[in-house]
């Protein structure tokens, strides 16, 4: 049975990634795909594709005149290319985390996860409740009676903090993705054996995707690193124990704490398994192992939000954010064709980042789907793991990018194997062709060489490059400059988007996050912010401030327009011909220009009340937080005057002259 279902699968998932590239179901729906553009990609690969193929034929065309020389034999233990490499996955992860990412948080999703991990170091589960919260608080976070937390779950934020306790939470993802070689080598060579787990590992360590993402601060590597931990016990083993069933249990409880979804993901290959054994014992173990963790992630979801079985995500946009086919957090409808959409706009982007090759990354493995015949029962659990992530996150609404289909990194591991697997099955074949003319043993391994020529002198130096010098407002370090100066103790404003004030005063005023980015993303900014002003002035409480916002969305028949060509390109207005006096300031605000403060909340202390602390600039309504730093050095961080469109500058506002001199901050090294 297994062979039938097997090969049933592995037909679906290589028409799959052949035919979901191709359509054009994002024009369809109307959803515009905002990653990389796909048609030069086309263009490299016709290119690429012909220099491997000519390449590798004139290769093997001459080794038939040619005897090729013996090689020298690994002259180190079996051991010994796996440690180099981990090692050198971690130290370039590590390099490029320096100097491709600055060392910096680049999304919103770290900035969120790097301010709770600092919290957990300082020994707390949430930060203090800030005495005006409108100066402080971003997305993705919030407040609750515990205190003022992320919406994450902790797995993540606990490993960032056990880095910021050394001092190096920048390296915590690096030596996550060393760790990945030798786990994916055990997985490997429990499934395939030795010669499909060396090719595995190299194909690992060399991979473009995994290279960058071990180079963020993001909670997929955290996610990853445990599902492979599981893996490693149960798949990577010819005979498991009770204790390794139930340290797999204990490490898939760790990717629920850290991405919910992903532990669903990374189970249904172990459950795959466990069925064609029929080891129920084993899953018995599991569930046991996974308890310690769980009881503790309970535990912090009782402490944070009054309920073990809460998540963060549903706690600040509400059910809307869970998975199924409706009304997504931001009020659009998510339809199964949306959902299509976005799993072709996904599978586009592992054919350009998983490995980052001159030709489609999944052809190998699509081409090994479709034309072989055998699949043993690892191949079923291989093709449980590849599909896995895709059709969980096809109900899931949201798309996300950075640094390529994130969603789906918790697949990489067995896409990464089915390459390798691939690679082994083309070997198998060409060693047993005739070689009359050609000798295509030599000439598939003179195209493999070829393909990883191209990538490490033209592909990956390029992409690399591209993240060096994109966003590059996210790479300054304005705290760099501050210690340059001599400064250990200031308060900073720095001056956000309207959109961003107004956001966050509705926070502060009681309303619903949720509520609050529907309502931003369908009503006038004007009459949001006046709604604000009057509810501050008023003194409305929260409940009365729901109501007018519900009102507001139920009479906005269809969503404002975005303002074109404006500094903040979520900013929605109706109209330029009556706008108020109190709204015309804040937009004058916004053409004075503007700074991000989001990427600066984590480098606040936990308490907000010594060292350096960076607070959204609100302008007539600074007096309050003035008045609670009395005394302390001001600072602003801002574009320079007259320099709208500049990169921000420190500029010292007390004491001492306000247009006294700059402190530019420090490029990345």
């Amino acid at each position: 049975m297994t062979l039938p279902v097997a090969r049933g699968l592995w037909l679906t998932i290589g028409a799959a990634l052949i035919a979901l590239p191709a359509l054009p179901i994002a024009r369809w729906v109307g959803a515009p795909d905002r990653g990389p553009v796909w048609q030069p990609h086309l263009s490299t690969w016709a290119m690429g594709s012909l220099l491997v193929v000519v390449g590798g034929v004139l290769v093997g065309r001459l080794g038939t005149q040619i005897r090729p020389p013996r090689l020298p034999r690994w002259p180190f233990p079996a051991a010994g290319l796996r440690v180099a490499l981990a090692i050198g996955l971690a130290a370039l992860a590590g390099f490029a985390m320096r100097n491709a990412f600055a060392g910096n948080p680049h999304l919103i999703d770290e900035f969120a996860q790097l301010f709770q991990a600092r919290v957990f170091a300082s020994g707390r589960l949430a930060a203090p409740i800030p005495d005006s919260p409108e100066f402080f608080l971003v997305a993705q976070t919030f407040v609750v009676d515990a205190g003022w937390i992320s919406q994450y779950p902790p797995g993540q934020a606990i490993l960032l903090a056990l880095g910021f306790l050394v001092r190096a939470e920048w390296l915590v993802n690096p030596l996550l993705g060393g760790i990945g070689v030798l786990l994916v080598y055990r997985i490997a060579m429990g499934m395939y054996g030795p010669k499909t787990a060396r090719t595995a590992v190299v194909l690992w360590a060399a991979s473009g995707w995994v290279l960058f993402m071990s180079a963020t601060y993001m909670n997929h590597v955290g996610a990853t690193t445990f599902a492979l931990a599981a893996w490693a016990l149960v798949l990577g083993t010819r005979r498991v124990t009770r204790w390794q069933a139930a340290g797999a249990g204990l490490f898939l409880a760790a990717v629920a704490a850290t991405r919910p979804l992903d532990a669903v993901a990374a189970a249904l290959p172990l459950g795959v398994w466990l069925l064609q054994r029929k080891r129920w014992v084993l899953g018995m173990w599991m569930t046991a192992g996974a308890l310690p963790v769980a009881v503790v992630w309970g535990f912090v979801n009782w402490r944070t939000f009054g309920d073990p079985f809460a998540l963060g995500y549903t706690a600040l946009y509400g059910p809307e954010h869970g998975l199924g086919f409706h009304a997504d957090p931001w009020g659009r409808s998510y339809t199964p064709l949306v959902g299509l959409s976005n799993l072709a706009v996904a599978v586009r982007r592992l054919h350009i980042h998983l490995f980052e090759w001159p030709v489609p990354a999944l052809l190998p493995v699509a081409v090994w789907a479709l034309l072989a015949r055998r699949h043993g029962p690892s191949d079923l659990v291989l093709a449980a793991g590849v599909m896995a992530a895709p059709l969980l996150y096809f109900f899931y609404w949201h798309s996300g990018f950075y640094p390529g289909p994130r969603f789906y990194y918790v697949a990489a591991p067995f896409l990464v194997l089915a390459t390798a697997r691939a690679w082994r099955w083309a070997w198998a074949r060409v060693t047993r062709l005739p070689g009359g003319f050609v000798r295509w043993d030599v000439a598939l391994a003179s195209a493999a060489v070829i393909v990883f020529l191209l990538s490490g002198i033209s592909l990956m130096p390029s992409r690399w490059a591209s993240y060096r010098t994109q966003l590059a407002s996210l790479k300054r370090h304005p705290e760099r400059a501050l210690a340059d100066a001599g400064v250990r103790q200031a308060l900073v404003l720095v001056p956000e988007s309207w959109g961003s004030r107004i956001v966050t005063n509705l926070w502060a005023l009681g309303a619903p996050p949720g509520l609050v980015e529907r309502a931003f993303r369908r009503i006038d900014a004007c009459d949001l912010h006046l709604l604000g002003a009057e509810a501050r002035q008023a003194s409305l409480d929260g409940q009365h401030l729901v109501e007018r916002l519900e009102r507001e969305l139920r009479e906005t028949r269809a969503p404002v327009h975005p303002v074109a060509n404006w500094p903040d390109p979520t900013l929605r207005m109706r109209s330029w011909d009556t706008i108020p006096e109190a709204c015309q300031t804040e937009m004058r605000r916004d053409r004075d220009g503007i700074a991000l403060y989001a990427p600066l909340v984590w480098r606040n202390p936990v308490g907000l009340d010594s060292g350096i602390i960076y607070a959204r600039d609100l302008f007539e309504h600074n007096e309050v937080l003035l008045a609670r730093y009395d005394g302390w050095p001001l600072w602003r961080y801002a574009p320079p005057a007259g320099e709208p469109n500049a990169p921000p500058v420190l500029t010292p506002l007390r004491p001492g002259d306000p247009s006294g001199p700059a402190v530019r901050t420090r490029e990345p090294s």
